[in-house]
């Protein structure tokens, strides 16, 4: 990264009452994909048989891309129907403490303290710090990536930063299923961790920061 961009780059990330709008939004746009690929190869297969061509190329690209489709919608269905349990208070250091203790990547650190307790589905908000961190440590060797837990005057917050660079032009973008990682046909990972969080009343968002990229994770505390 060149000098002039070692500024800050931030996502907007959406109020939690519209996090499951916003991913409906995005998991229909993108559901439009696959369903337009098989129409097209459908119509391509059609006119290879009238000319007497072979249609099998096309066919099986069609057949490809409904996979790809009903994936999606299995997955995307699934997100959209989960219902978290009901929250209990929670401990947000130790909760953080305990994930990224069991993230099987031992050079993690963490930093800082909360001394806050969250209202929230533990199961829930364990398995979207995971999401987080596992996002960073898909590109980052684990002792490069540190865990910052710190309070504002709005709530708790947790950083989780690792060396990387986003592609700043769309990084809302990357909290839609399009968006995967090698390997994968979709990316839920931080779709899913906005959404668990949005359950509990927080937030996720990601930053350029200088050579850095850091998902942060804002938690309402609760009265104690």
């Amino acid at each position: 990264m060149s000098k002039k961009d070692a500024g800050l780059v931030s996502s907007t990330s959406p109020s939690a009452g519209s996090a499951h709008q916003d991913f409906l939004r995005r998991f229909l746009h993108d559901l439009a994909t696959p369903l337009s690929a098989i129409s097209l190869h459908l119509e391509a297969a059609e006119r290879r048989l009238r000319r007497g061509a072979d249609p099998s190329e096309s066919l099986a690209i069609a057949r490809r891309e409904i996979a790809r489709a009903c994936e999606l919608f299995d997955r995307g269905r699934e997100l959209l129907l989960l219902e978290p349990s009901a929250g209990e208070s929670v401990a947000l250091d130790g909760l953080v403490s305990g994930v990224v203790a069991g993230c099987g990547a031992p050079g993690v650190r963490v930093e800082g303290s909360t001394g806050g307790f969250v209202k929230a589905d533990r199961r829930g908000l364990e398995e979207a710090l995971r999401e987080v961190l596992s996002n960073a440590l898909s590109v980052s060797p684990p002792d490069s990536v540190s865990v910052l837990l710190e309070r504002n005057r709005d709530g708790l917050l947790v950083r989780v930063r690792n060396p990387a660079v986003l592609p700043a032009a769309d990084l809302e973008g990357l909290f839609s299923p399009r968006t995967a990682g090698p390997g994968k046909s979709w990316g839920f990972g931080l779709a899913r961790a906005r959404l668990l969080c949005a359950s509990a009343g927080g937030t996720v968002k990601l930053e350029q920061v200088g050579e850095s990229v850091v998902a942060t994770i804002e938690l309402p505390e609760e009265a104690r």
